[in-house]
């Protein structure tokens, strides 16, 4: 009788009956993707490089944010292509950790350095991801001009180090601040002509390499240049630079591997030969 009832009820509300339909059907999927996570590894079912290994430095831990720029886009972009992957932590000044590969390719101890289908080997984030990418193109990240553009990210990180090395203030007496809000003015520029084409993240909300190079650089820099030095601004006259860095600055793969500001800090200290003494409100 239960049962006839039920059946009634479903019969007069259709709607009813699709909800619960629909419900059942959700509790399945979400059991099955339960239990696939527990002891299986995921499947890539597209091409992908064989044995990847990829080497950090020191101090990099797997599965956690690093300050390091080559190593938090190096990690996003794995992220992203979903590729699996070994990865050693070495410490090349001392030979510590080092496989036998990395010492036989990588004389100068550059990091990251990358090892897949037997030989193959790159060295530096740049060059890895540009390689993996010209040879596995699924998912593309590589898309339209952005991913083309000469701005990978290397400039602003130069101009970052010098910036907050030099004693002049962030005034046009100084060429390091001069050079920056160029480079500012340019980038500002380039997200004018990408906008509403292939690859522009504003109209995607989807990191392509060119995203990935330069986010994690532009937010060092955003993050501690006023803890070093006072008086950092970004200028007034690049509103579309403000606006892009506003949003992928809170998109959620970069926000996986965003460093705290105390990150970043202890990051820079040594390349700058100064400590700081940060306030309790300085996460």
């Amino acid at each position: 009788m239960a049962n006839r009832s039920s059946r009634e009820d479903m019969a007069s509300n259709p709607r009813s009956s699709m909800r619960t339909g629909y419900n059942a059907r959700a509790q399945q999927r979400a059991r099955a993707k339960k239990g696939a996570g527990a002891g299986q590894k995921k499947i890539i079912d597209y091409p992908h490089p064989k044995n990847l290994n990829i080497c950090f430095k020191e101090g990099v831990e797997e599965g956690k944010v690093n300050a390091d720029p080559t190593t938090t886009e190096l990690k996003i972009y794995l992220e992203m292509k979903g590729f699996p992957h070994k990865v050693h932590i070495v410490e090349p000044e001392k030979g510590r950790n080092l496989p036998e590969w990395f010492r036989k390719n990588n004389w100068d101890g550059i990091l990251p350095m990358a090892k897949y289908d037997k030989e193959q080997y790159k060295i530096g984030s740049a060059e890895i991801m540009m390689a993996l990418e010209k040879k596995f193109r699924v998912p593309l990240l590589c898309a339209g001009g952005m991913g083309a553009s000469r701005f990978r990210g290397k400039t602003v990180k130069n101009l970052t180090l010098s910036l907050l090395k030099s004693v002049r203030p962030y005034d046009d007496s100084n060429p390091d601040w001069v050079d920056l809000k160029s480079e500012f003015r340019q980038l500002d520029e380039y997200l004018v002509q990408c906008h509403n084409k292939e690859g522009d993240y504003l109209k995607e909300k989807r990191f392509t390499l060119w995203d990935i190079r330069m986010v994690p650089a532009l937010y060092n820099l955003i993050s501690v240049a006023n803890l070093f030095k006072p008086g950092f601004e970004i200028p007034d006259d690049v509103p579309h630079l403000r606006s892009y860095m506003n949003h992928a600055f809170e998109d959620p793969i970069f926000l996986k591997f965003r460093p705290t500001v105390r990150q970043i800090v202890t990051y820079f200290e040594p390349k700058l030969n100064v400590r700081l003494v940060l306030g309790d409100d300085v996460q």
